[in-house]
């Protein structure tokens, strides 16, 4: 199953709020307006790993536009074990993101004044943020300076030939290992930058490749996307119709509570 796959069980989600078997646990965690009750009703929450990564995207999400909230980490932490995000938070040390040392760190979510810190500095998270969403957009988006693999180095490392998905695993890993920090960068822009025209970019540009399985990055364009229309109203989509996929609209027009014109 691919990323697109899932997106559609996500608008399943979101349409009939039906909650069916483990397999509907990200669209859960992606769309529900109260992360806390969704964590706490987590069963298995380390499996699949990628869960984890996505509870704390919404905690920083939540800290961006609702201030720090040690008692929602107290419940991540609670529910997925301190095990757990222990081997998250050391995941985070070995990327490559600007904002590695904060992400690293427990106390970023468990201690306030840590956090008020951070926050102040706002310079320096502007520019991190939007050098590290610039350079996904470029990257990941539009396929630039992405590596492919030839036929027979996808045989080797998946025993099949698509030529649709020809990102190689190396490409993959950094991927994975970046998207919490492209989250982290996407929600301050969105809560602090709303004008930026990164945002729009994010929500305009379609994959030149296949999704992430679990449509991470189809997650981030959502995102991106409700940002635009909450700042333009659904103009925004009029405007730019021959660019949004049709699964976007729909899902604007699902979660969306806009006048047609701003």
């Amino acid at each position: 199953m691919c990323g697109y796959c899932y997106e559609g069980i996500m608008l399943h989600v979101v349409e009939t709020g039906h909650r069916g078997t483990k397999g509907y646990r990200f669209s859960y965690l992606q769309e529900s307006d109260d992360i806390k009750t969704e964590i706490q009703q987590l069963e298995d929450p380390n499996n699949p790993e990628p869960l984890i990564d996505l509870a704390f995207c919404r905690l920083y999400d939540h800290y961006f536009a609702h201030g720090f909230d040690v008692e929602l980490f107290n419940v991540l932490q609670a529910k997925f074990g301190s095990e757990a995000v222990q081997a998250y938070l050391t995941r985070r040390q070995t990327s490559a993101s600007a904002f590695k040392a904060e992400l690293s760190d427990v106390n970023l979510l468990s201690d306030e004044a840590y956090w008020n810190r951070f926050i102040t500095n706002k310079e320096r998270i502007l520019n991190n943020a939007m050098d590290l969403l610039n350079q996904y957009h470029d990257w990941w988006l539009l396929g630039i300076g992405k590596e492919k693999s030839e036929p027979e180095e996808q045989i080797e490392e998946f025993g099949i030939l698509d030529h649709v998905d020809n990102t190689t695993l190396a490409e993959w890993n950094k991927f994975d290992a970046l998207y919490p920090a492209i989250s982290f960068a996407l929600s301050y822009i969105i809560n602090h930058h709303s004008d930026s025209e990164i945002i729009q970019r994010i929500a305009l540009t379609n994959l030149e490749n296949v999704p992430d399985t679990w449509g991470k990055d189809l997650w981030l364009q959502r995102r991106a996307m409700i940002a635009c229309v909450e700042r333009s109203g659904l103009a925004f989509i009029v405007d730019n119709l021959n660019q949004i996929r049709y699964e976007l609209i729909y899902y604007v027009l699902l979660k969306s509570d806009t006048s047609p014109l701003k």
